[in-house]
């Protein structure tokens, strides 16, 4: 098969891409026809001003990738209209791949979204397996990625950054968030405030969100390992409660988060702008899980880049009202300011708290240039804040 039969440029249908003329007509043709030959719509360089765009299935969508964490890259859409949705529509994108795209909010709207489903849209029951590959998309004024109904979906070595929601929102379930960067969000990078369940996240780097790291109220089945989390403004990760609507009771009901492993990651420095001693400042805050273990995890804190900010968190993780949890063995050296585990009670059977080592950070560290290098080490003198730590007492 000839490569003109195999990837359609947009370009090709009358779409500029010089970021004014509206290159909405050209992208929809190139789809449609993408659709009837199950071929790809490869996008070559540009800016493409366009309406929201629906995606069919069994697709591909790409172009070159050539951005970095704060370049945009050489290929980008961007919307066209202050009150559209979205830029992607992808509530049909059965089987499509994204690849290499990046999609520009430009701050336009009020919650407009980069790439967006709608379970209220979907045309099957099949599993979605949407697969959304090293693309970048930023500065919506919704979330980056919107997920509401999905089954089956993939991102992998993938950016959100600066949306003014979610990173990634997820109402859904079956999902492999692997490889990839969710920094600077509003809300938290990650996570779903309704159901969301049986989700992989591993080897993430989620950092700055200005609500949480990840957000999982009632979420299920989750196992989150290997990810570094870096100063997010509250909690780096948060697991709670949330109210739903069961569909066959037809009634109001509570969903506790459940099943849920939090393993082998590093988190630093969370809690940034909480209020302090509130629930927000803390590494890890956990209410009403149930089943879920915390364990060989490493904490740290400190302050912002450049020394500058607060030195935070108060609280290494705060439990309420858990049950058949397992929070153990957690390497907890300086990985709270005042407090390494704070169990605020009223839990259930089964809960097991212990062997979390570490003691808080010693005031005597708060204004040094960087406490944990070497360099400082040997600078300390007679009397190091570190031979404190090292001769004091584990906390469990």
């Amino acid at each position: 098969m000839e490569l003109d039969k195999i990837y359609l440029d947009p370009k090709d249908f009358g779409a500029v891409g010089d970021g004014v003329h509206d290159d909405t007509e050209a992208i929809r043709a190139a789809m449609q026809q993408a659709a009837e030959k199950h071929c790809s719509v490869r996008f070559s360089a540009g800016v493409y001003r366009t309406d929201v765009i629906y995606v069919p299935q069994q697709i591909e969508v790409c172009a070159a990738v050539t951005w970095s964490y704060k370049l945009v890259g050489r290929t980008v859409l961007i919307p066209a209209h202050e009150d559209q949705e979205c830029i992607l529509e992808i509530s049909d994108a059965i089987g499509t791949t994204f690849y290499g795209i990046s999609l520009d909010g430009r701050g336009m709207g009020t919650n407009l979204h980069g790439m967006s489903m709608n379970r209220e849209r979907h045309v099957t029951r099949a599993e979605h397996s949407i697969r959304i590959d090293n693309c970048r998309i930023f500065n919506c004024t919704g979330n980056g990625i919107n997920m509401v109904g999905a089954w089956a979906v993939s991102m992998r070595q993938s950016q959100c950054i600066g949306n003014q929601g979610y990173g990634f929102y997820l109402d859904g379930c079956d999902a492999f968030i692997v490889d990839n960067w969710f920094s600077g969000n509003g809300k938290a990078g990650f996570g779903g405030d309704t159901w969301n369940s049986a989700v992989n996240f591993t080897s993430n780097r989620i950092e700055w969100n200005r609500e949480c790291g990840v957000k999982l109220m009632g979420g299920m089945r989750y196992n989150l390992t290997g990810n570094y989390f870096d100063r997010a403004s509250g909690p780096a990760i948060v697991i709670v409660d949330a109210p739903n609507f069961h569909k066959r009771l037809h009634k109001e009901h509570t969903v506790m988060p459940y099943a849920i492993t939090v393993t082998g990651n590093t988190i630093v420095r969370s809690g940034a702008q909480a209020e302090p001693g509130s629930n927000d400042d803390c590494q890890i805050y956990m209410r009403k899980a149930v089943g879920c273990t915390v364990t060989g995890n490493t904490f740290n804190v400190w302050k912002n880049d450049g020394q500058s900010g607060r030195v935070s968190p108060w609280y290494g993780i705060i439990l309420e009202q858990c049950a058949h949890c397992a929070v153990t063995s957690n390497a907890m050296m300086a990985g709270a300011v005042k407090e390494l585990i704070v169990d605020r009670g009223g839990h259930g059977a089964g809960m097991v708290i212990a062997n979390n080592t570490g003691i808080p950070l010693p005031e005597a560290a708060w204004e040094c240039q960087d406490p944990f290098t070497p360099v400082h080490f040997l600078s300390e003198g007679g009397a190091p804040w570190y031979s404190e730590m090292l001769e004091g007492e584990s906390n469990e």
